[in-house]
């Protein structure tokens, strides 16, 4: 049984849930993603984002050398 948080077991978020894991607006998630420093998966018309994907753009913010 998995006893993960929802949040944790979640692979692709959507902007509102990235804009309150980053304590952000959603229009500055989506100025980062067209800015190309967030990187996006887009289904459709739908926007998400790599749970793995964030954990970089966050470790992004705290050293400007990481990747």
């Amino acid at each position: 049984m998995d006893t993960a948080p929802h949040t944790q077991a979640t692979l692709l978020l959507n902007l509102n849930e990235v804009a309150t894991q980053l304590r952000w607006t959603r229009r500055s998630v989506e100025r980062q993603i067209s800015d190309r420093r967030l990187r996006a998966v887009h289904l459709g018309r739908s926007v998400r984002v790599e749970r793995a994907e964030l954990d970089r753009f966050v470790a992004s913010l705290r050293d400007p050398h990481a990747g």
